[in-house]
């Protein structure tokens, strides 16, 4: 018996101890990797999908100004192949990812919007003007689409209780059976995964407050914290700021050398108009500045820093791409703190120092005598 004993001690120590250590961290790496692959999928597929939904509502903005003649037909064809390049972008996304065969009809209203989109394709890149009947048809088509994709992503992949979510948790699940056979070693990956899971929820955060591109502020971020200061009412200003030429940048020497120069823009806003206030990438060329404080002689004091470091061109290549700014400013006292007639005035007094070449901010109480040149016109 004492020999016996002896030899399930050694057997115990030498064989079943470090097999159940290797099945134990071959369960936990195996969960691991599951949950980042998940991760990996989730956040690509919400992107794709989010960029696409904007992309959509872009080109109905724009079509519905062109109906209306307060947009042009290049502006309306550049957004249409924005929304075109974004397509192959999104089915990528999904076929990667096998937790969106849980999610019934999203891959075939995918193809759908591609299909709908690729008709207007001959339209589009005919030189004659669009047919105002079959534009308004392709209109109310694409926001029947964007209505079934906003849903989506709010009832089945964003939401915790959605069937996207429901499918990976599923996948996680298999993956916890075999930990679950050391409690002790189950509640260390649990409280690691918690870590974890806190960690890659903080990154998912930073990245949705900060544009991918330039690394400024993003849009929302910006927004949110303009309204949180109208709504205590505490006395701010809003630059708007716009890059003079930047599509014929974009059209002479490519996207990549636009991209760069929207960077080197970027970082001179942060050595110089973030020592006061926040800057955010709106969109495409525009950004906002934003400064929790009225003094417009400091304000204009670190915009002229600006416009004096943006003299040195960037070096693209063998080329010198130029970089200059329009800049309109309104303080958010005299909007009565409303959110929407702020944004209003700040880029209406923008886009009326981009009609006048001014070299300075152009503030909106300036323009009141005047009647303010709409954005279309520009």
């Amino acid at each position: 018996m004492l020999k016996l004993a002896y030899h399930l001690r050694y057997i115990y120590q030498w064989f079943l101890v470090p097999l159940m250590l290797v099945l134990i961290y071959t369960s936990a790496m195996n969960l691991v990797s599951t949950f980042f692959l998940l991760e990996k999928y989730r956040h690509e597929t919400i992107w794709s999908l989010e960029h696409l939904n904007r992309e959509i509502e872009s080109t109905i903005h724009e079509s519905q100004l062109y109906l209306v003649k307060a947009s042009t037909l290049n502006q309306l064809r550049f957004q249409y192949e924005l929304l075109w390049s974004r397509l192959p972008v999104v089915q990528s996304s999904l076929d990667q990812d096998p937790n969106l065969q849980h999610i019934p009809g999203l891959a075939k209203m995918v193809d759908d919007i591609f299909t709908r989109v690729k008709s207007m394709d001959p339209d589009f890149s005919s030189e004659q003007a669009l047919n105002h009947t079959r534009l308004t048809r392709w209109i109310s088509a694409l926001k029947h689409d964007r209505e079934n994709l906003t849903n989506f992503l709010v009832n089945d992949i964003s939401a915790g209780n959605g069937r996207y979510s429901r499918a990976a948790w599923q996948d996680l699940l298999k993956s916890m059976i075999a930990v679950g056979l050391a409690s002790l070693i189950l509640f260390l990956v649990v409280g690691h995964l918690i870590y974890l899971l806190v960690r890659e929820q903080k990154r998912q955060r930073i990245q949705i407050e900060q544009d991918s591109l330039t690394g400024l502020a993003s849009r929302d971020f910006v927004i949110s914290r303009l309204e949180a200061l109208c709504k205590k009412r505490l006395d701010f200003c809003i630059v708007f700021l716009d890059l003079n030429k930047f599509k014929l940048i974009n059209d002479t020497y490519g996207h990549q050398a636009g991209d760069q120069l929207l960077i080197y823009v970027a970082r001179n806003f942060q050595a110089t108009l973030t020592k006061i206030g926040t800057v955010g990438r709106i969109g495409g060329d525009e950004f906002i500045w934003l400064i929790p404080h009225t003094d417009q002689r400091e304000i204009a004091y670190h915009y002229n820093q600006l416009t004096q470091n943006l003299q040195l061109p960037l070096q693209f290549g063998d080329q010198h791409l130029p970089a200059s700014l329009s800049a309109g400013a309104v303080q958010a006292s005299l909007c009565g703190y409303n959110p929407s007639k702020v944004l209003e005035a700040g880029d209406s007094a923008m886009y009326w120092a981009k009609s006048v070449h001014s070299p300075s901010i152009v503030w909106h109480g300036e323009i009141q005598s005047s009647n303010a040149i709409p954005a279309t016109m520009i």
